[in-house]
């Protein structure tokens, strides 16, 4: 079975650092894949990748059949259109400042997908009401809390109908309520299918979620698997001593 998202052999360097070392990786449709290790060991940088908004010096990546890169070069057709299919959650939020909630979905709907204002504000609205902020869609993102904020890109990510959903650390930045607010409506979403690549440091939420957790250490993928083997009974003394230091933190 063709996977929904195919990385092989990727490579990516900032000048003479080295970030990620021929990496392979496949998610499945319907998967969900965590992804976890130290800061510093090219998680996020593997993640950005995959939609392009890091691009990689040599590999391969595929979404849904679809080539978008290719031995050493892009060749994705619409690089807007791979970023609808697969949407991303930033570890900042990254909502316009002076837009209500509402509105930051409604935007994302008319500028990048061309939705009409009619049917962008029907499918905000619900979206809306999804993450449970249904009360605080007329809020400024200043005057919501960063869980509020977070769930309102997750929103404005949804509202593009995208293939699967990549969430760089989504709660590094939040408060222990707040992070259980985001990971409520993370779960829900894997309940309900979604595909989603997740960059985080929640090793419990990791091993509650995933279907595959990929522990990624100096640029590479040193083991992967389904959570009760990776994360229950690691094979690798790299794995064991990341999670050793997590449950001591």
């Amino acid at each position: 079975m063709t996977a929904l998202i195919e990385i092989t052999s990727l490579r990516k360097s900032f000048g003479p650092a080295t970030v990620l070392h021929s990496v392979d990786l496949q998610v499945q449709a319907g998967e969900i894949v965590t992804i976890l290790g130290q800061s510093g060991g090219g998680k996020s940088t593997l993640l950005r990748c995959i939609n392009l908004l890091e691009v990689p010096d040599s590999g391969e990546i595929s979404v849904a059949g679809e080539s978008v890169f290719s031995g050493t070069k892009v060749v994705a057709k619409d690089l807007a259109r791979l970023r609808q299919k697969v949407g991303m959650v930033f570890q900042r939020f990254h909502l316009f400042p002076h837009l209500t909630a509402i509105e930051n979905v409604i935007l994302a709907q008319t500028k990048a997908a061309g939705i009409s204002e009619d049917q962008a504000i029907e499918t905000a609205v619900r979206l809306i009401r999804r993450v449970g902020l249904a009360h605080r869609a007329l809020a400024f993102p200043d005057q919501m809390s960063g869980g509020e904020q977070q769930r309102v890109a997750i929103a404005r990510a949804l509202a593009l109908n995208p293939t699967a959903l990549l969430f760089d650390e989504p709660t590094s930045a939040l408060d222990p309520e707040s992070t259980r607010e985001v990971l409520t409506v993370m779960r829900e979403l894997a309940e309900g299918g979604m595909t989603m690549a997740i960059v985080t440091h929640e090793v419990p939420f990791a091993r509650q979620i995933s279907d595959k957790v990929a522990f990624v250490d100096a640029g590479l993928i040193v083991e992967q698997g389904p959570p009760e083997q990776v994360i229950g009974a690691p094979r690798e003394a790299r794995t064991k001593a990341f999670l050793n230091a997590s449950s001591a933190a």
